[in-house]
Parts: C-alpha cells; structure tokens; sequence
C-alpha cells in the first residue's frame, strides 16, 4: 500500500486563534473562553518551532521561565514561584500523572516528540491540580492511539556545538489500529546524543558533559462502546551524564564534577464513561524517579548519592461535559509516596533519609452563568490532608517527623464576555505544599556550628489575586493577553549555609509578587504567523533571614525580573508538492540574582535560534537550523562561590530528516 499524501505545510485559518481547545479545567473548552492565564502550544508548534524538550516550550510562556541544569531535569519558575527545596512548587503532570519531588522539587525532563500539545496553566491550581501547584502547572500531553489509521513517523538529526562536540537523534514513532474503530497501540521511542561543550581543566579532558538520552512511550486505546474508553500507557527515560550537567566557569572549565545517571518511569490507566451530559473518569498511576550522582563535590571532595522516589496516586472525577447554565468537576484523590537517600559527602561518612507522604483530598468548581448576558462566576474549593513521616540518620543522630498537615483551597472568579472572542476575568486562589524534615547530617553540623536550625520545615501556602483579559481582533488575526496579578507567599523554605558542602533548610517570613504579562499573536496574512510574549515580576523576599544572603527585598531565587520572547514563522510555497517554514525566534531573561546559597548574580541572557525547513506532500522533510546564535555564554542561573554557574549550549547548528506515512 503506497504512503498516502500528507498536506504540506498548512497555515492556520485565522478563527483558530480563538478556536485552540484546551483541558485546564478539565473539560474541552475554547483557550480564549478559559477565565484564567493559559498558554497551549500545539504539536504542530512544537515541531516548526524545533523544541527538543518540555523546557524550551516553557520558556516560550508568558509568566514562566526555565533553567535546565542537564542530567535529566529542569527548574521551572512561574509568575516568580521558585525554590531549590520541597515538594513541587509548581505542578507538573504527564498526561494525568503528577510528579512530586517530596522535599525537592522534581520536575523531569519531557522530550517534545509526538506530543499533542503542552499546557502551562499561570496561577495557583490548588483546586483542581492539588498540592504544589502555587504558581501555576504545566501539563505535557501526548499524542492518543488513533483507532482508524496506520501511522509512522521516522526522524534522524545530527548537530555540531561551536568550540565543542557533536551530536545525533534518532526517533521514531508507530500508530498501530489492532481491533477495528475499537483497539490502537502508539508506540514511540527515541534516542539522543546531545554534545558536550565544557573542560576539565584538572584531567586536561574536553566537552565532557556529553549526555545520552533514551525514552520508549507506549499507549494502548481501547474503546469498546460510543460511551466508555480505556486508555493505559506507559513512559520510561533514561539520561546519562558522565561528565555532569551544564554547570561550568565563565571560562566554560570546571576542577571538579559528579556523574549524574537519571531514570523515570509511569504507567497510568485511564477510564473514561461518557453520559448523556457529564462524564466521569477514573484514573491510576504510578510514577517513579531514581538519580545516581558520583565524583567530586568540590575540588577533593567526594560526593556519591542515591535517591529514589515512588509516587501512587488513584483519582476519580465527575465533570459536566455539554454547554448549560451550571457547570462542574468534583472528585477524590489519594496520593502515597516514599522518598529514599542515601549519600556519602567526603569524609563526613554515610547518611540516609527516607520520608513517606500519604495524602488525600476531596475537590469541586463549578461554573455558573449568571442571568446577565456574557457574565459568568466560578467558584471552586479544595481540602486536601498530608500524613507525612520521616526518619533521617546518620553520624551518630536521628532526626524523626510525624505530622499531618491539612489546608483548605479555594478558588473565587467572576469571568465578562461583552463580544464573543473577549473574556474579562478576575480571580483569587490559594496554593498550598506540606512541611518536611531537616537533613540530620545537616543539624548535627548546625549544632557543631552553633548554627540553630529547626528539626522540620513548615508548610507554605500563597495567594494570588488576578485581573486579565483575552481578545481576538482585526478580523480574528490578532490575539491579546494580559494579566495583572499580586501574591503574598508565606512561611517560603530557604537555604541556610552550615558548610561549604552542606545547608540547612528554615522558613522564611515568605515572598511579595507583583507582577504583569503580555501576549501577542498576530497573522498579518495566512502564511505570516508573529508571536511576542513579555512579563515583568517584583518577587522579593519581605524579611531579612539569619545566617542567609536574604536581605528584605531580595529577589526570590532563581527569578528573573523580565523576560520577553518574540519569534516569527512564514510558509512559502516552493514547487508543485513542496513548501517551505522559516521560524526565527529570540528569547530574553534579565540576571537571576539569587545563589543556592551564596555566591554573585548571575547574567541577563539573550539567545536566539531559526530553522528552515522543507516539507514534501509525499511525507519527507528536512532541515536546518541553528540554536544559541548570539553564542550566549553567560550565567543562566546565579553563579556559586567559585563562579560555577548553568550554561546554555553555544552556538549549536544541525540537520533533521523526518519521513511521515499515513
């Protein structure tokens, strides 16, 4: 059977500005009627616009900023919520899994293959999201078996870093129907080598933080009558970093590193039974994280880790599905997650630590069109409740936490469409994260120290008050967004320096945030597409801490003050069957200003990047592209004492070719 034609490239009609369907309040609506701050980026996005990974599409939010420090994980910043310690600031799901970090916040690198689309949802989502979805919640959703077709999808690359290595990709992809209009597989698996750009200077070795990444993804579809779907899917990753992540000197050297291995996996099974005007659905998963580090922590120094998280969690959910005057989603959900370490810190001598969270809460939000025209209100609430128990030991002590902490998390909205394809909205939500355990080993050296540190961390909670806006005009080509927002942040863990290596964890007094973003999407003409995004955040610390570089006014770590993003994409045509895309994009962050726990200010960072491609009707692209073009090589992050700070790749160019059947 020969491949069936596929559509060149295709330019959106401009009603689709509007049109773009999203799950935020988990049911199908229009982006443009979702009273809230959401930003949705179509597969179709993602790959004109060459993301490798979830955190380059991210970045490319209003409100939301990424640093990915290599070895297979990111740190995710929105509306200036960020922090270096316990669980999750912001949420983060796969599909209808969420990770947690349990005392660390975890958010795994998600290669941006085969995706449906990427969500990053601006605000507190403690209703409907749960814990740690403070300053928001990105959901990365993949691509559902299609029941009906054959497909594939092939993809090979090779790519070249300036003043470093090389690197390769391989990925491919295999729609498989296997019981007609009722069973389909999708399978999925890709392989990176991505290069390596710093030295050694200590072995006299070159580009040693070349990273190897492999992920297989299978989703089986079933669905045995018009009503009732079943969906059960599984994702693994495997990251190795021999010669550790992407920190390094002003002179891209480090005199000291640790190998970090990184895995996850999740499985989930999903079911779904659609009623005459609601739907409920159930949905179980598991997730799994493991990292191995090994080397030096400083130069001399040997630092070895392993750490291991499971996460189980069960949720059942009912939700009104067709357009009436009251709409709604209520359930239950259940959390269970262990978090294990065990670690040796030069001559220090082993310590371990296991903490284990067991978690529940009930949920609802409705929705209710009010008796005058465009006016809607929306109200939602939360209970959630945390058992958390810990032990830690190590050098002769134990330190032991048994406490439950519970929180109640409203949501209040009042949303004005006075045209259609114009929403007005204002909104106040609450987020809430649980307490957690002070390392011993850090206590036991605190007291050496005559540093006072307390033996368990409080749990924090923020508030965020909105005002925003979404409109579509010149004729449905011009999309605009905006939000004002303010939160007060309470009781924020930070680090307190104990030794050069080790710090221990206290709350703070919290963090203010003010702040405003901006979103243009503009289609002068059907083949033009232009995109801006800029925010602007006053996220600073209200108190001085003891023993801490936080000084009243202090920025909150790792957040950038501003940040603006702009790219531009045109599709031409090239000959009969063939089209061409050419995407440019340029992306800004002014300097984080905040170390782990001491050090200097890191740098305003401008990068940019275009890609050209050539699409066939036959199903065969190519392309090529170059990333980092300005060869940016300041700090992302805030620098440490000895000036080591996250990098971005250097100028990097590369080809792709992708052959499509379907």
């Amino acid at each position: 059977m020969p491949a069936q034609p596929s559509p060149a490239v295709v330019a959106l009609a401009p009603t689709e500005l509007a049109g773009v369907e999203v799950t935020a309040r988990r049911r199908v609506e229009r982006r443009i009627d979702a009273p809230l701050a959401i930003t949705a980026l179509g597969g179709t996005q993602l790959d004109a616009g060459g993301f490798q990974n979830a955190a380059q599409a991210i970045d490319s939010a209003p409100g939301a900023s990424t640093v990915d420090v290599g070895g297979g994980f990111t740190q995710v910043q929105i509306r200036g919520v960020s922090s270096s310690l316990g669980g999750n600031d912001n949420g983060y799901y796969l599909d209808e899994i969420p990770f947690t970090g349990v005392t660390v916040p975890w958010h795994p690198d998600a290669r941006a293959f085969d995706l449906d689309r990427i969500e990053v949802l601006r605000g507190p989502q403690g209703t409907l999201f749960g814990e740690g979805s403070m300053g928001g919640t990105v959901r990365i959703l993949t691509n559902k078996p299609e029941l009906d077709r054959f497909a594939a999808l092939a993809q090979a690359g090779w790519s070249t870093a300036e003043g470093g290595g090389t690197g390769w990709n391989a990925k491919a992809m295999a729609n498989l129907p296997l019981l007609e209009d009722q069973l389909a597989l999708r399978v999925v698996a890709t392989d990176e080598s991505l290069p390596g750009w710093v030295d050694d200077v200590a072995a006299e070795r070159r580009d040693i933080n070349r990273h190897r990444v492999t992920t297989r993804r299978a989703r089986l579809r079933f669905e045995p009558s018009e009503n009732w779907r079943f969906d059960a899917a599984h994702w693994s990753y495997h990251s190795a970093a021999p010669g550790g992540g992407y920190a390094a000197d002003d002179a891209m050297e480090v005199g000291s590193y640790y190998a970090r291995d990184a895995d996850w996996r999740t499985s989930n099974l999903v079911s779904t039974y659609q009623g005459g005007e609601s739907s409920v659905t159930y949905t179980y998963a598991v997730a799994e994280l493991e990292q191995r580090q090994r080397g030096d922590i400083l130069p001399g120094t040997r630092y070895d880790s392993d750490t291991a998280i499971a996460v189980r969690t069960h949720e059942l959910r009912w939700s009104s599905t067709t357009p009436r005057r009251l709409s709604w989603t209520a359930g239950a959900y259940r959390r269970e997650a262990r978090r294990s370490d065990v670690s040796v810190i030069g001559a220090v001598g082993p310590s371990s630590s296991r903490q284990d969270n067991g978690g529940g809460a009930l949920f609802g939000e409705l929705t209710l069109q009010l008796p005058w025209a465009g006016w809607t209100a929306n109200a939602g609430l939360r209970y959630f409740t945390d058992h958390v128990e810990g032990a830690s030991l190590g050098i002769g002590a134990e330190s032991v936490l048994d406490e439950r902490f519970q929180s109640w998390n409203p949501r209040v909205g009042i949303a004005w469409q006075p045209v259609p394809d114009t929403t007005l909205y204002a909104s106040t939500a609450k987020g809430f994260r649980s307490g957690q355990l002070q390392p011993v080993t850090s206590y036991v050296l605190a007291q050496a120290a005559g540093i006072a540190l307390p033996t368990r961390i409080r749990p924090d909670q923020i508030v965020t008050t909105e005002l925003g806006a979404k409109t579509l005009m010149d004729g449905g080509r011009l999309l605009v967004e905006a939000a004002l927002f303010h939160s007060r942040w309470q009781d924020v863990p930070v680090r307190v320096p104990v030794t050069d290596v080790f710090n221990g964890l206290v709350n703070s007094d919290g963090a203010r945030i003010r702040g405003i973003e901006f979103g243009l999407t503009y289609q002068p003409w059907d083949r033009l597409a232009m995109q801006l995004e800029s925010t602007l955040i006053d996220a600073t610390y209200t108190t001085d801490v003891a023993g801490t570089s936080i000084r009243r006014g202090t920025q909150v770590y790792n957040t950038p003050r501003t940040t603006w993003g702009a790219s531009l994409e045109y599709q031409y045509p090239v000959a009969q069957d063939l089209s061409g895309v050419v995407r440019a994009g340029v992306r800004h962050h002014s300097a984080r200003q905040v170390a782990l726990t001491q050090g200097t200010p890191g740098d305003a960072i401008v990068s940019a990047d275009a890609r050209i491609t050539l699409e066939s009707a036959q199903g065969w692209s190519a392309s090529v592209y170059g990333e980092n073009l300005s060869n940016e090589d300041g700090a992302d992050d805030a620098r440490n004492t000895r000036g080591i700070a996250t990098r971005l790749r250097p100028r990097t160019f590369g080809v792709e070719f992708a052959f499509r059947y379907r």
